[in-house]
């Protein structure tokens, strides 16, 4: 499962428009760097809320000793599901299923006479055994609304196989499943606009089992250690196309204009992997290997659904034979659902996505998702052929899938870019290790889903990359091989890919899994080196400081790179302490030297350098990090010599992120060696590869602002096929000429779209146009992707606010209806934001209405305007005492436990 918010990149975008958009008037400046700072404070506030996913309260020491007593066992096994046969169909005026469920059934290794089967919120309509002549027996059975107890009859031994029947209706609206941060709804099975009455969604049904919700749509054993082959018949209008796991063995059409259609999943599958989805889709054909590669979209999306998913055939090879294990599946289909509850799920041989995956050429331009792709993919092997055992070993799932994207990264794009995605990724760790650290394989959570966090995605992926560093890609990729086969359709736990490390490199690596899967935090290294002309050595001097406070001492093998002469040699030393120097003998003083020269340290590295050492690691160290380090180093000493230089050359450098880096370093020489640079950047803005890369040029180009022809050349960009680069063009054309770019973008209203819509809309906030509410509120409609509503939420609200107090008032509505009914929980977060901020508005002009009665009763002058204050004064209480009443309705009804904690902090 993918899961992402992208949230610190739009962050950057809306500040950066905001505040750079009104330079030029003065009333302009002050406006637009008070919202700048209104909207920093905001995000500074949702980035702190977003690294609070799952945290447990520290400063309750109870709730910490009851989280380190717990222990979470894997689900004992007393009956082994071996097949399951579902027929449904579907009645969509009331979103229920209904369902038939014939299941094979063998005791794992006692002898039972009883079987207990997870099925939430059924009407259970008849239980009875199955003969092999196919006669029913009805059995007894004892139903609680989560689980169906029955009792055989007989007592069954290990060697005897049973067939139960199951018919039932299924009432996904009734089920009281708790959600999460990482899936937003656990009722397993959704009716999408089933009665038709909305006409911008398709009716669609579609299914989420992760982590234990297929038990609301199908009696089974929902825990991960189960598997079982199966067979699912779905009954459905005929203008619908179905997928399920497998292959489609029949599809019959019906007297009563239905169809239904058989999948057979005839290889060993866990039951949360179960999937069907139904809608009206167009279905583009791909191949790979003789093996059909399918891709379900929206009809409008037909013509770019190979565009989207059209490297998927590439991957397929890629994993097949890095891994040395074939893709295992007999099929390998990717539907995209409206309204899905997580980012993406990687159900056996058919992976749901959101609808965010549906973008147009233009939108994939600026970003696109082939990370989340290749995320589901290598699940297939990696929790789908091999299977964690118990959901605190789930880092056996994410941690490879999310290393994964590191892999397709470093094939297709090269090692810049997938050094680029993993620094992101330790980021990512390190902004939620301030909140909470957690060991990886983790047995006390209080919940599940806890587990589905920046620990067994993120934070698994960088240690993967570590272990890789550590014994070498040969033997790395050999012991992914060996762990692959050795488990195959099996349920593991973290030994098992110990075990297969060991039995292939030969070394115990207990330390290394204890350290990094079983322990808890991270070092931050320091690291300088001191030269001995006498002896010829070159002292490493490092120090570590555990991030936990346990005095824990982590063993580090560091690579490092000693460049002397004209040539580069490689040592590696072994931290054991937490101070230690390692003396290297040396023919000559290094000109430089890089340590953790393969960047493979998960936590905190800092060895400073000098201007001299970065130009010269700029130009010879060949990793993207220590490329974008020397490029860093030398955005803060800018007017030093040789050092524009040296960044000219960055201009130009092969990777787009250090481009852009080095773009933004040449700010403060942009008035000593304007000139000079100002061509080069034009050229940047027109002919740059990267969108990005262009768009940072344009901002950077507000310093000639005053020059003639520079608004003609941001006018040219608004033709620039990126909305992110018409994004930073319209808003450097507003800091040019304020009162034209109103003009041109009042213009762009109806076609604007991502970036370019939400910097309109920054304008119109930051300049407080009057009478724009009717665009923000058909602009919202337009924006599809959650977290780029997110803030343009942010923003609307600051509009509203920028006018008059009856603007604010009516807008409370749509807020309201935000915070409470959209899907994702930070996008309700940004309605509850914009009505806390109302409320303080309102408190506000309370206060201040309060001192200006109270000045003048004290002064004795005007006080026939005090009652109509005081009026005022009431009925601003009154609203304010409205949005209290708000925030009490989503207390009630609000399940997420992220915003639950923000609401009690609401008054």
């Amino acid at each position: 499962m993918k899961y992402t918010i992208r949230i610190a990149i739009a962050a950057f975008l809306f500040v950066s428009v905001i505040s750079e958009s009104c330079k030029t008037h003065k009333k302009d400046q002050a406006s637009a760097d008070a919202l700048a700072q209104q909207i920093a404070d905001s995000l500074a506030a949702s980035a702190a809320i977003d690294s609070m996913f799952n945290l447990p309260e520290y400063e309750v020491d109870a709730k910490s000793m009851e989280s380190e007593n717990r222990y979470n066992a894997s689900a004992k096994r007393v009956n082994d599901i071996l097949n399951t046969k579902l027929e449904v169909s579907f009645n969509f005026a009331t979103a229920q299923l209904n369902g038939k469920a014939t299941i094979d059934i063998q005791p794992y290794f006692y002898a039972t006479d009883s079987l207990v089967l997870d099925a939430k919120s059924f009407d259970i309509e008849k239980v009875a055994m199955l003969s092999k002549d196919g006669a029913m027996s009805d059995l007894n059975f004892k139903y609680d609304s989560a689980q169906i107890h029955i009792g055989l009859g007989k007592m069954f031994t290990k060697n005897e196989t049973y067939r139960i029947f199951i018919q039932y209706k299924a009432n996904p609206n009734k089920v009281k499943n708790a959600s999460s941060a990482a899936i937003t709804d656990a009722k397993g099975l959704y009716f999408i606009d089933n009665k038709e009455e909305d006409d911008e969604k398709p009716t669609q049904i579609w299914t989420q089992g992760e982590t234990e919700s297929n038990s609301c749509w199908f009696p089974t054993i929902d825990k991960p250690n189960e598997k079982m082959t199966h067979e699912l018949q779905i009954t459905v209008p005929r203008k619908y196309k179905t997928l399920s796991n497998g292959l489609m063995v029949s599809s019959k059409d019906n007297k009563d204009e239905t169809r239904t259609d058989i999948w057979k999943m005839d290889m060993p599958n866990t039951p949360y992997l179960v999937m069907m989805a139904i809608g009206e889709y167009a279905v583009v054909k791909d191949t790979w290997r003789k093996i059909a590669v399918d891709y379900y979209v929206e009809p409008k999306f037909e013509p770019y659904a190979k565009e989207i998913f059209g490297n998927t055939p590439e991957m397929l090879e890629f994993f097949s034979k890095k891994l040395g294990v074939d893709y295992p599946w007999p099929k390998y289909s990717q539907v995209v659902v409206r309204d899905y509850v997580s980012g993406a799920m990687e159900n056996t041989s058919a992976t749901i996505f959101g609808e965010f995956i549906q973008q147009t050429p233009k939108q994939r331009l600026d970003t696109d998702f082939e990370d989340v792709i290749a995320h589901e993919l290598f699940h297939h092997w990696f929790g789908d052929l091999v299977t964690c055992e118990s959901w605190s070993n789930l880092p056996l799932n994410e941690s490879f899938a999310t290393y994964s994207e590191y892999l397709w990264k470093e094939h297709k794009y090269g090692r810049d870019d997938a050094d680029h995605h993993l620094a992101a990724d330790l980021k990512t760790y390190l902004d939620e290790s301030v909140q909470k650290q957690e060991n990886l394989i983790r047995f006390n959570y209080e919940f599940r889903e806890d587990m589905f966090d920046r620990h067994s995605y993120q934070k698994g992926g960088t240690v993967l990359h570590m272990l890789r560093k550590y014994v070498g890609d040969e033997a790395f990729f050999e012991s992914l091989k060996t762990y692959l086969n050795d488990n195959r359709f099996q349920s593991v736990e973290i030994h098992n890919l110990r075990l297969a490390f060991e039995k292939v490199t030969g070394e115990d690596l207990n330390w290394f899994f204890n350290q990094w899967f079983l322990g808890k935090g991270h070092p931050s290294v320091e690291a300088a080196t001191e030269y001995n002309a006498e002896n010829k050595t070159i002292a490493i001097i490092l120090s570590q400081t555990p991030s936990t406070d346990d005095g824990k001492v982590f063993q580090l093998p560091l690579d490092v790179d000693l460049y002397i002469n004209g040539k580069v040699r490689r040592e590696r030393v072994v931290m054991k302490k937490d101070n230690e120097v390692f003396t290297i003998s040396v023919e000559a003083e290094p000109t430089l030297v890089v340590v953790d020269a393969e960047n493979m340290l998960t936590g905190n590295f800092n060895m400073p350098i000098t201007i001299e050492q970065a130009q010269f690691q700029y130009l010879n160290a060949p990793l993207y990090y220590h490329r974008l380090k020397a490029v860093e180093t030398m955005a803060q000493n800018a007017d030093q010599p040789g050092v524009s230089s040296v960044l000219k050359l960055a201009l130009n450098d092969k990777f787009w992120n250090i481009r852009l880096m080095a773009l933004k370093a040449i700010e403060p020489l942009l008035t000593s060696e304007g000139a000079d640079f100002k061509t080069t950047i034009e050229q940047i803005a027109k002919n740059d590869k990267k969108s990005a890369v262009r768009a940072e040029a344009i901002r950077q180009l507000m310093a000639y602002n005053k020059q003639p022809g520079i608004f003609d050349l941001f006018t040219a960009a608004l033709n620039d096929s990126s909305a992110q680069v018409q994004g930073a063009a319209i808003a450097a054309m507003y800091q040019t000429d304020a009162a034209k770019t109103r003009e041109v973008a009042e213009k762009m209203e109806t076609t604007a779209t991502g970036d370019m819509l939400t910097s309109i809309a920054a304008i119109y906030t930051a300049s407080a146009t009057p009478n724009k509410i009717e665009f923000f509120s058909k602009a919202f409609q337009r924006i599809k992707e959650p977290n780029d509503k997110y803030f343009f939420v942010q923003i609307m609200g600051k509009y509203a606010l920028s006018q008059d107090e009856g603007t604010v008032y009516k807008s409370v509505p749509t807020f309201e209806n935000i915070a409470k009914t959209s899907k994702e929980w930070w996008l309700r977060l940004s309605g509850i934001q914009v009505l806390a901020e109302y409320q303080a508005f309102y408190d506000a002009k309370v206060d201040e209405l309060s001192a200006s009665i109270a000045e003048i009763k004290e002064k004795g002058t005007d006080v026939s305007k005090v009652q109509t204050m005081e009026m005022d004064q009431t009925l601003l209480k009154k609203k304010s005492t409205e949005i209290d009443v708000i925030f009490d309705t989503i207390r009630e009804t609000e399940k997420d436990p992220n915003l639950t904690r923000i609401l009690n902090m609401v008054k």
